[in-house]
C-alpha cells in the first residue's frame, strides 16, 4: 500500500494553525519543519521545558500531511483541488503542495536500524534493547532506547557527562544527582561505575516514567522523583558529592543557586549542554560560589567542571587570575605619568587640575594594578590632601564606566525548579557591584537586557541609582548622588522584574547616561 503526502510551505504564523486544519480534513499525521534545514538560512529552536518558544514553527515552515488513498480518496485526481478549496474556505490561501508518495515499509525495522550500540569511550557502550551487547568482558552496556525522553548518548553532550563518569575513578560510593535526568541515562551510568545513592529528577513526567523503566531494564537501584514532590532527595538539606545536569546554557544560569546548593563541600559538579561561545558566561554565573573550568569540547559543546570549596577553603576562588585587562602599556605609562605628576605637582602646584589628573592616575584596589603604582598613589593622595587642606580644593566625583564590577548577577524565578515557568514570571535580580577605583566615583545607570531562547533581545529594562541602591544606604548617605560612591565600597541589591513568557536569558550592563 502507498500513502500520498503533501508538503506546504507557509509563513511561522500559519503553520500551526495549518497543521490543525489539515487534520480535520483527514490527515492521518501532520508533521512541521523548517524549510531551511540543513542549509544556510536553518533556525533552530529550542524546546526546552519552561523556556518554549511561543510560536512552535520556523519563519519558512514545511508543513507536511499524510494521507491514506483507501481511506480518504487522496488518489483521485480532484483531490488537491478540492482540499485546496476547503483550505481556503477555513481562511488559508495556499498554492498547490508539493506532492510525494511513500510506500508501505517496516517502520518499526526501519527505526530500529537507525540506532545502532553506540561506543563511549573506551569501555561505556550504549545498546538498545533489539541489538547484541559486545562481547569484551569489561564492557558497561547501558540498555536504552529511543523514546519519550531525551538521552540516547547519541549527542555530544550526553557524550561529554558519560566520557567524564568513565574518566573518573573515583566513583565508588559517591552520590551523585542527576538533574534533568531525561531518559536517566547518566544516572545509570553512574549506577553502574560505583555510585550509590544515585537520584534523577526533571520536570517531565514522561521523563520519570521513561527513566524508571530504563533503570527497572539495566537493573540498577536509582531513585526518580519529580521536584514537586517534597522528596527528601531534594530537600535543602540532602547534599550530593556529584551534581550533573545536562540542560542548556540558560536554564543551568537561572538554576545555579539550586545547584549548588545540593552540592556538599567539596562535592563535584558536572554541566553539559554549553556551547563553547556561552562558556565564559556560565563560569561567570557560578564564579560567586566556585570555579568552573572547560572539561572537554566536543563538536562545539562543551562540558564544564569544577569543586565546591570546603568550608574555611576560599584558595580556589581567590586564586584566580587578576584581570589583566589592562594593556601592559598603559600600566607602564601609568607610571610614568605618576612620576611626572609628583614633579608638576611639586613645581609647579599644579593641584588646580586634581580634578581630572586624579581618576586619571588613580589606581585599582581589587589587586590588578601593580603594587608600586598602588603605593604610588598612596602617597599621591596624601600629599594632595596636605595641598588641599593648605590652598583648598573643589572635590568632585568622577563618572568612570571602568571603575565599576559587577561581581556577581544572579536572576532568580519564585521557583527556581520550574525555570522562567510560573504564573506571571515574577523573578528577582540580584545584583553585586563594587567600585574597584582608589577614588570615589559617581554612581551609574544599570541596564538589564532581556533575550529569548536564540539569544535576540526582546525586552531592556534600567535601574537609576535612586532605584537599584539599597533604600538603607540611601538614607545613610543623603548626598549620595553628589558625593558618589566611597572606594572599594561593595553594593548588593535585589530587583523585582516581572519577565515576558518567551524569556530564556538575560544580559546586565552599567552605563551613565
Amino acid at each position: 500500500m502507498s500513502y500520498r503526502e503533501l508538503i506546504f510551505t507557509v509563513p511561522a504564523e500559519i503553520a500551526e494553525p495549518l497543521g490543525d486544519a489539515l487534520l480535520e480534513v483527514g490527515a492521518l499525521s501532520v508533521t512541521v519543519e523548517d524549510d531551511a534545514a540543513g542549509g544556510y538560512d536553518e533556525n533552530p529552536l529550542y524546546g526546552e521545558p519552561g523556556l518554549s518558544p511561543e510560536v512552535q514553527a520556523w519563519d519558512r515552515s514545511s508543513v507536511t500531511a499524510l494521507f491514506n488513498p483507501e481511506m480518504d480518496d487522496s488518489a483521485a485526481i480532484h483531490f488537491i483541488p478540492e482540499l485546496l478549496a476547503s483550505l481556503k474556505d477555513a481562511g488559508f490561501n495556499l498554492p498547490a503542495p508539493e506532492e510525494k508518495i511513500v510506500e508501505e515499509q517496516d517502520w518499526v525495522r526501519l527505526t530500529q536500524s537507525q540506532f545502532a550500540p553506540i561506543q563511549i569511550g573506551e569501555r561505556i557502550w550504549v545498546v538498545p534493547s533489539w541489538h547484541e551487547a559486545p562481547s569484551d568482558p569489561n564492557a558497561i552496556c547501558l540498555a536504552v532506547d529511543p523514546g519519550l525522553a531525551f538521552g540516547t548518548g547519541s549527542h555530544p553532550t550526553t557524550h561529554l557527562c558519560l566520557l567524564w563518569l568513565e574518566k573518573n575513578v573515583e566513583l565508588q560510593n559517591q552520590s551523585l544527582l542527576d538533574y534533568g535526568c531525561g531518559s536517566g541515562i547518566l544516572a545509570i551510568a553512574a549506577a553502574k561505575l560505583g555510585c550509590s545513592p544515585v537520584v534523577g529528577t526533571d520536570i517531565d513526567p514522561q521523563a520519570m516514567v521513561a527513566a524508571r523503566s530504563n533503570a527497572e531494564i539495566n537493573h540498577t537501584v536509582i531513585r526518580f522523583v519529580l521536584p514537586n514532590e517534597n522528596a527528601v532527595e531534594l530537600a535543602a538539606e540532602t547534599k550530593y558529592d556529584i551534581v550533573m545536569a545536562n540542560i542548556l546554557a540558560n536554564p543551568l544560569q537561572v538554576l545555579a543557586p539550586a545547584l549548588v546548593n545540593k552540592m556538599r563541600p567539596g562535592g563535584k559538579i558536572v554541566l553539559s549542554g554549553v556551547l563553547a561561545r556561552q562558556a565564559e558566561e556560565v563560569i561567570a554565573t557560578y564564579s560567586q560560589w566556585l570555579s568552573l573550568s572547560i572539561w572537554k569540547e566536543s563538536e562545539g559543546w562543551v562540558c564544564l567542571h569544577g569543586t565546591l570549596p570546603a568550608k574555611g577553603d576560599t584558595a580556589s576562588l581567590t586564586g584566580k587570575k587578576a584581570d589583566t585587562s589592562a594593556p601592559a602599556q598603559k600600566k607602564s605609562l601609568k607610571l610614568i605619568l605618576l612620576s611626572l605628576f609628583f614633579l608638576v605637582l611639586i613645581i609647579f602646584g599644579e593641584h588646580l587640575s586634581r580634578n581630572s589628573l586624579l581618576p586619571t592616575l588613580a589606581t585599582r584596589i581589587d589587586g590588578s594594578s601593580p603594587a608600586i603604582a598602588t603605593g604610588a598613589f598612596s602617597l599621591l593622595q596624601k600629599l594632595d590632601g596636605q595641598l588641599c587642606r593648605s590652598l583648598g580644593c573643589v572635590n568632585r566625583s568622577v563618572s568612570d564606566f571602568s571603575a565599576w564590577k559587577i561581581t556577581s548577577v544572579t536572576l532568580s524565578p519564585e521557583n527556581a525548579r520550574e525555570g522562567l515557568k510560573n504564573g506571571l514570571n515574577q523573578s528577582t535580580l540580584q545584583v553585586e557591584i563594587q567600585n574597584r577605583l582608589a577614588l570615589s566615583v559617581l554612581f551609574p545607570n544599570l541596564e538589564i537586557f532581556l533575550t529569548d531562547a536564540e539569544e535576540l533581545e526582546i525586552k531592556t529594562i534600567q535601574f537609576s541609582p535612586q532605584e537599584w541602591l539599597p533604600t538603607a544606604w540611601q538614607d545613610a548617605h543623603p548626598d549620595f548622588l553628589r558625593q558618589g560612591s566611597p572606594s572599594g565600597e561593595i553594593f548588593r541589591s535585589e530587583l523585582p522584574i516581572s519577565l515576558p513568557q518567551n524569556a530564556a536569558g538575560y544580559r546586565v550592563r552599567i552605563f551613565y547616561p
